[in-house]
Formats: structure tokens, sequence, C-alpha cells
């Protein structure tokens, strides 16, 4: 188990020796952390590139729909993903909130 651990995390075991114990540490923390930071980064790029999708399709969609097409998303989500997908000026919106539609930029 403590060598799997190592080639596992890259990280070896802690090791805390008593009179009468032994205490091992696995130690998750650096590896949690980069894992999550890559999954939420690949997680955010896909739902990107699938409200950009959906955008090309049907420019005037809501964030409403845009959740409801999504299914793992909320309303709040989406809005977080749209001023993010602004900020980088892939998209622009065009006209009020309502009667407006979204223009994705061309690359």
């Amino acid at each position: 188990m403590i060598s799997g651990w190592e080639k596992y995390t890259g990280r070896k075991p802690e090791f805390e020796q008593g009179l009468d114990f032994t205490k091992v540490t696995f130690n998750l923390k650096e590896t949690t952390q980069k894992t999550a930071q890559k999954t939420t980064q690949k997680t955010t790029q896909k739902t990107s590139e699938r409200i950009l999708e959906l955008i090309r399709q049907t420019p005037s969609i809501s964030r409403k729909d845009l959740a409801e097409a999504l299914g793992d998303i909320t309303e709040s989500g989406v809005k977080y993903q749209l001023e993010s997908l602004k900020k980088q000026y892939k998209i622009k919106r065009i006209g009020g909130d309502k009667g407006g539609r979204w223009e994705v930029k061309v690359d």
C-alpha cells in the first residue's frame, strides 16, 4: 500500500512512531488541489464550448433556455459563463435582455 501510494500521488506517507503506536499519514492535499483545478478547468472549458454551440444554433437563446438545454448547470452558472465569455471577447450581446441576441465572435 505504501509503495502504491507514493506511485499514485508522488508523495511519501508520513510516519510517526510512539512507544506503543505507529501513525501513518497519507497526505492528499497537493494532489487533490491539482486534480480539482484541472477538473474545474476542463469542465468550465467544455461548458463554455457547449454554450457557444447553443448560441450559434439559436442566437436569441435566453439564460434560462441555456440552463435547461445544458441540464447540468444552473441559470446563475450560465450567467457566470456568459460573463466570462464576454470578458474573453468570444461573445457579444446585441440589443436588450428581451428581444436581443448573442453574437459569437469568429476566432
